[in-house]
């Protein structure tokens, strides 16, 4: 009758240290706060509190890929490019490829900061965090960040790029005249330096879809055309676009007369005209029409300019046909 008592006894030493182990089982194990949250489209920090010290960020990034990160130390320390957003103790790491501020901190052993910018965009932004245990079992927390208020134009800033300086001799097409079938041909004088066009392209580093307020889009300064002392901001404006070009009304000076005999038919008048070619860096502040927070868009333009007209010829259609003189 001993034996079951000191069973009992036994049982009742070990209890305790069971328990501790199970206890300490549970509070080791990643339990996530949440799966799901939202962020304000004008910037937003979210702290995300763990019940264990013992979890690691494993990654970040949308339906397209992993986010690219440069990892710091809690002291501002640049410790270099890491290809995934990666902590596995106190640090930051701020991504480099999303288009937009985002980073991560983990200021101590159990809590880790979401930090994000404004979303420029029109349409909400989706992220997802990996959350991996000791021995990366993995589970995922899914962001959507709310589009922004909407943002006006700043400032622009331009930079030229001096390699790209040159001048081109091209064809320019300077007028179209329609001649009736009489048989009868005309004479005509025209100034070939009226009617000429700067041409600019506009391209976007980035592939942003970027909010605008009202319906019209904002305007942007050119450069000016003349870049002998560098580059310089204009008078010109034209409305912003990310990607596309525009015309830009100018004259030469001084006059280029230049006579023409026009033939029966469709007489399409060109110039040839030397065209200064140059090419800069564009950094577009935006700031946010709620916040005031100011957000950078990079790109790059492209301006063709008449600088010469040096002479014409007529090329005229009839009955489908086309003819040089």
């Amino acid at each position: 009758m001993k034996h079951p008592h000191g069973y009992l006894f036994i049982l009742l030493l070990l209890l305790p240290i069971l328990y501790a182990c199970n206890s300490e089982i549970f509070l080791d194990e990643v339990k996530l706060p949440f799966t799901q949250a939202t962020l304000n489209g004008d910037g937003d920090t979210l702290t995300i509190r763990f019940n264990t010290s013992k979890w690691i960020l494993n990654g970040a990034g949308t339906y397209n890929g992993f986010f690219e990160s440069n990892y710091y130390t809690l002291s501002g320390m640049d410790m270099g490019p890491a290809p995934i957003c990666h902590l596995a103790e106190p640090g930051k790491v701020v991504v480099t490829n999303a288009d937009r501020e985002l980073s991560f901190i983990r200021p101590n052993e159990r809590e880790l900061q979401v930090c994000i910018g404004i979303n420029p965009e029109k349409t909400p932004f989706e992220f997802e965090l990996y959350i991996a245990d000791e021995i990366y079992q993995q589970q995922e927390i899914h962001f959507t960040q709310q589009a922004g208020s909407g943002y006006t134009i700043d400032r622009i800033e331009y930079s030229l790029i001096p390699n790209s300086i040159r001048t081109d001799t091209v064809s320019d097409l300077f007028l179209i005249v329609a001649k009736n079938s009489d048989g009868s041909t005309e004479t005509r004088t025209y100034n070939l330096n009226d009617l000429h066009k700067r041409n600019i392209l506009l391209s976007c580093a980035t592939s942003l879809n970027l909010t605008q307020t009202g319906d019209e889009k904002p305007s942007i300064e050119l450069p000016s055309a003349d870049i002998s002392q560098g580059i310089k901001l204009g008078t010109d404006r034209i409305p912003y676009f990310q990607y596309g070009n525009a015309l830009v009304d100018m004259t030469l000076e001084p006059p280029y007369i230049h006579t023409v005999i026009l033939k029966p038919g469709i007489n399409q008048i060109y110039r040839i005209v030397k065209r200064q070619v140059y090419s800069a860096n564009y950094t577009l502040y935006l700031r946010s029409t709620k916040t005031g927070k100011i957000y950078s868009v990079q790109g790059r333009l492209r301006s063709e300019t008449p600088i010469e007209t040096i002479g014409c010829f007529v090329q005229r259609e009839k009955y489908g046909e086309w003819k040089g003189k």
